[in-house]
C-alpha cells in the first residue's frame, strides 16, 4: 500500500529545501548586527510587523474561547470581543 505519492513527497521535499534556504539566509543576515538580528536591520514594511504579530498570536486558547463564548451567547458573541 502506497502512502504517499511522488508529488506529495516532491512537495513536501520543496518545502522542507525552501524553508531551510531561507533560515540560512537570515541566519547570515541577522549576524550583521544586533540591531538586524533583534529589530530586522529596521527596515521590515509595517505590513509584514502586523503579519507577523497575527502570525504570533494565533493560538488554540484563543480559539477556544470564541467557540465557548458562541456556544454561551450564540451568533451575538461576534461583537463580545470589540467591547475589549
Amino acid at each position: 500500500m502506497k502512502l504517499l505519492h511522488t508529488a506529495d513527497i516532491l512537495i513536501i521535499a520543496a518545502y522542507l529545501v525552501t524553508i531551510i534556504v531561507i533560515g540560512l539566509v537570515l541566519r547570515k543576515r541577522a549576524q550583521r548586527s544586533k540591531d538586524d538580528y533583534l529589530l530586522g536591520g529596521k527596515s521590515i514594511p509595517w505590513y509584514l510587523l502586523g503579519l507577523s504579530n497575527a502570525s504570533g498570536m494565533f493560538d488554540i486558547s484563543g480559539t477556544i474561547w470564541l467557540v465557548t463564548i458562541m456556544f454561551v451567547y450564540g451568533i451575538k458573541s461576534a461583537w463580545i470581543p470589540w467591547l475589549w
